[in-house]
C-alpha cells in the first residue's frame, strides 16, 4: 500500500510541474512518461475500432508510432487493447510479428522499444498507454507498477468512479463537500487547476483501492499531503 501511495504521489507531482497551458490528457500522459522513465508516451482509446483516437502524445515520435498503427492496423497498442495484457516489444526483434509497423517505426523514428499498457476499468479495456524507449529496453518501474499507472489514468481521465460510489446519484452532501474541500487543498498544495486536482484524487483512490470520499477525508484531515517539488 505504501509503495502504491508513493508512486501516485510521484505521479501527482509530475502533473503539478507540467505545462499548465496543455490539456489534462497531455499532462497526465507526460506525467506517466516521467514516472515510468520512458522517452515518450501516448494515450489512445477505442483502439480496435474505426473511431480510434490518440488523446495525447508527448512528442512527434510517440505521435508517429500511433499514426503507423492507425494506418497499418497492426502494432503493440492494438495487441494490448485486444488482449488486455502488457505488450513489451524490442522492435528490431519483432519483424515477423508486425512487419509493416516495425519497418515504418525503425525507418521514421528513433524508438527501439515500445511498451503498451492496457488502461483497464474492471474487465473493460478503455484504451492504451504506450511508452517508447530509445536506448534502453526496460522502464524504470516494474511492469506491475506501470500497469497501475495505466489503470489510474483510466480512472482519472476516462471514467468517473463517482458513479459507482457514495458520491454518485443520491450521494450524501457531506461527502461531496469533503471532496470539494479536499480538491481545493490539492489545488493549493500542487498549484493545479481544479479539474487536474480532482483527477489526482480519483487516481489516488483507485490505486489505494478505496473510495474517493475516503481519500478526500484523508486530505482534509492532513493524513495525506501532496507536496510540490520544484525542478532544480
Amino acid at each position: 500500500m505504501a509503495e502504491r501511495s508513493a508512486l501516485l504521489t510521484k505521479f501527482a507531482r509530475a502533473v503539478a510541474l507540467s505545462q499548465e497551458s496543455e490539456e489534462l490528457s497531455w499532462r497526465l500522459c507526460d506525467a506517466s512518461r516521467q514516472v515510468l522513465g520512458a522517452d515518450g508516451a501516448a494515450i489512445t482509446v477505442d483502439n480496435d475500432s474505426p473511431n480510434r483516437v490518440t488523446l495525447a502524445a508527448t512528442d512527434t515520435v510517440a505521435a508517429r508510432l500511433e499514426d503507423l498503427q492507425d494506418v497499418l492496423v497492426e502494432g503493440p497498442a492494438l495487441d494490448a487493447y485486444r488482449t488486455g495484457s502488457v505488450v513489451q516489444a524490442h522492435l528490431p526483434s519483432e519483424r515477423q510479428r508486425w512487419p509493416l509497423f516495425v519497418e515504418g517505426a525503425l525507418r521514421t523514428t528513433k524508438a527501439s522499444t515500445v511498451v503498451a499498457l492496457p488502461m483497464r476499468s474492471g474487465e473493460a479495456i478503455l484504451g492504451v498507454l504506450s511508452l517508447y524507449l530509445v536506448q534502453r529496453t526496460e522502464l524504470s518501474e516494474p511492469l506491475e507498477a506501470a500497469l497501475l499507472v495505466a489503470d489510474a489514468l483510466a480512472v482519472a481521465l476516462l471514467h468517473d468512479p463517482g458513479a459507482h460510489s457514495d458520491l454518485g446519484v443520491g450521494g450524501s452532501w457531506s461527502n461531496r463537500a469533503v471532496v470539494h474541500q479536499a480538491t481545493g487543498m490539492v489545488v493549493a498544495q500542487l498549484r493545479l487547476h481544479v479539474g487536474d486536482a480532482l483527477a489526482v484524487l480519483r487516481a489516488h483512490a483507485f490505486v489505494l483501492d478505496t473510495d474517493l470520499g475516503d481519500v478526500a477525508k484523508a486530505v482534509v484531515d492532513r493524513t495525506l499531503v501532496f507536496e510540490r517539488e520544484e525542478h532544480p
